[in-house]
């Protein structure tokens, strides 16, 4: 194995070099970090999702000291008739 030496100001020359051509990254570089993975696909809500949550919403502002449960049996209800199913 070779032994270079050199003065400080030899080995932050040669840093300054180094950096300023490879920006900010590291001398090493890992193959995890040049490969982001790809997020996963949302999936789009329901019409029915989006008009239970709506009367969900109007049931607990009417009554908020209800528990969820019952304002979810209420709005279920509500949601069927107002989708008419």
């Amino acid at each position: 194995m070779v032994t270079v030496t050199m003065t400080i100001e030899e080995y932050e020359a040669l840093m300054d070099l180094v950096r300023s051509a490879n920006g900010n990254m590291s001398l090493t570089t890992s193959p995890m970090a040049e490969t982001p993975s790809p997020k996963p696909k949302k999936k789009k809500r329901s019409k029915y999702n989006k008009e239970l949550s709506k009367q969900l919403k109007l049931l607990k502002a009417k009554h908020p000291r209800t528990k969820v449960t019952a304002l979810m049996k209420r709005a279920h209800r509500a949601t069927r008739k107002a989708l008419k199913l």
